[in-house]
Order: C-alpha cells, then sequence, then structure tokens
C-alpha cells in the first residue's frame, strides 16, 4: 500500500475537478444563445417626390415648376459626411449644387469610415431631373445611433440644396424606427459657391446653361454653406416630400 501516494492524487482531484467545472461553465455561458447580442438592423425605405406644380415659383422659365436633381444619401455615425452648416462646400458639394450632378459627392461619401451605406437616387422612370410628380426610392438598413442625410439640387437656383439638417436625421427614437413623412426635417441650403439671383430668373442657373457647360456664374462673396434666403422662396413642402418607411 502507498496511502500517501493516494492522498496527494486525491487532494489533487480535489482542486482540480472544480476548477475543470468551472471553466466548463464559463465555456458553456459564453456559449449561450440566449446571451444579448447586437440587434439586428432594420430595413428602411425612403422615397423622394417632387410635388412642386405649376407657379411653384415666381418665374416663367418651365412654368414656375421646380425640378430637383438626382441626389446623394448616406447613412452615418460621426459627422456628417456631405457638408458642415457654416463652413465651405468642398468641389463635390459644389457639383451637386450648381450642376445638380451627384457623382463626386457619392465618391466622397462612400470613402468615409463613419458612413455604414450611400449611394445615388435617382428617378424611377427615365434619367435627368426629378420634375413635378416624379420619385426617387432606395432602401438601407440601420442600427439605433444611425442617422440619415441626403442632398439634392433645388434645379431653379445657383447653388442651393435640399438636405436634413446639419446633423442628419435620426433614424431611430431610442430603439423604435422612424416611420413616415419627414419632409419637415429638410432644410434649403445656400451652398455659397456663386452669387445668388432670385430662383427661376438669370443667365447662370442650370436650365439657363448652355447644354454641356459647367462652373458658370461668378463665385458668391459669402462662401459658407447656411440657410438659403434673400428672395422668395416657397415653403420646402411645396417642392419636396421626403416619406420614409421602417419595413
Amino acid at each position: 500500500m502507498r496511502p500517501i501516494e493516494f492522498n496527494r492524487s486525491a487532494r489533487l482531484g480535489r482542486g482540480v475537478l472544480p476548477a475543470l467545472a468551472a471553466l466548463s461553465m464559463l465555456a458553456i455561458v459564453g456559449c449561450d444563445d440566449d446571451d444579448p447580442a447586437s440587434p439586428d438592423p432594420q430595413s428602411f425605405t425612403v422615397t423622394i417626390e417632387n410635388v412642386s406644380v405649376a407657379q411653384t415659383l415666381e418665374t416663367d422659365r418651365a412654368d414656375g415648376v421646380a425640378p430637383i436633381s438626382p441626389g446623394a444619401w448616406a447613412v452615418f455615425t460621426g459627422d456628417n459626411p456631405m457638408f458642415t452648416a457654416g463652413g465651405m462646400s468642398d468641389a463635390a458639394m459644389e457639383s451637386l449644387a450648381e450642376e445638380g450632378d451627384p457623382a463626386a459627392l457619392v465618391a466622397v461619401v462612400n470613402a468615409d469610415d463613419d458612413v455604414r451605406a450611400g449611394g445615388m437616387f435617382t428617378k424611377t422612370s427615365g434619367t435627368g431631373p426629378l420634375a413635378t410628380g416624379d420619385m426617387a426610392t432606395f432602401t438601407f438598413n440601420a442600427l439605433p445611433g444611425d442617422r440619415l442625410q441626403i442632398a439634392t439640387m433645388f434645379g431653379q437656383s445657383n447653388d442651393w440644396f435640399y438636405a436634413f439638417g446639419d446633423g442628419g436625421l435620426e433614424l431611430f427614437d431610442d430603439d423604435t424606427p422612424v416611420s413616415g413623412n419627414v419632409t419637415s426635417s429638410i432644410v434649403l441650403y445656400d451652398a455659397g459657391t456663386e452669387e445668388d439671383t432670385a430662383p427661376g430668373t438669370g443667365p447662370d442657373q442650370k436650365p439657363a446653361q448652355p447644354m454641356g457647360e459647367v462652373n458658370i456664374g461668378p463665385a458668391d462673396d459669402d462662401t459658407t454653406i447656411r440657410t438659403a434666403g434673400g428672395f422668395t422662396i416657397p415653403p420646402t413642402a411645396s417642392v419636396i416630400k421626403v416619406t420614409i418607411t421602417a419595413n
């Protein structure tokens, strides 16, 4: 008989087995399917409509209708990836606001690490500006804390664009997804890149420019991005309607 060795093993067993059992429990807890995890992304669909009619603008050009351009959109966290109110427009925003061309702005958005999803929206039928009755749609997934920004040119202007307020649109109220008409959150901005004339007037606004020509018109004395003003401007809701649906 070797009682001493037997007792050593017994003591070792009493120390090791509980430790192994504890490790096993930790492994089980770590793999528990009921453990809280990241929420599933919520799907949203955005619809942008041109709701202007004849004589929405006080001008004979285009019968006073107010076209809007194809635009850019982004779902993001952190800073607005498209512009900063009070700051200066970059070349990408200038191209959107003066020419109605969102391609460069889409490229900027897609290169931003804080952007979850982004792209271009165009009207659902045909190409070119969204005229009266035209609409565009796009769909994306988002999580609580994400915000949405869009930008589309106010067509009968020198360099104005519609967008959500500088910080973008919050997509969740706590954990509840936003849904419904969000046009009241849209702001008409002046990009500060070209001297302004009244909506639908002057030779330098895009509808009056020769086909294919860009960057026409004198520079603005105020180069900051700011709320458009100084002229008779139709209410935002009489030109554009933006609806978001939580799918």
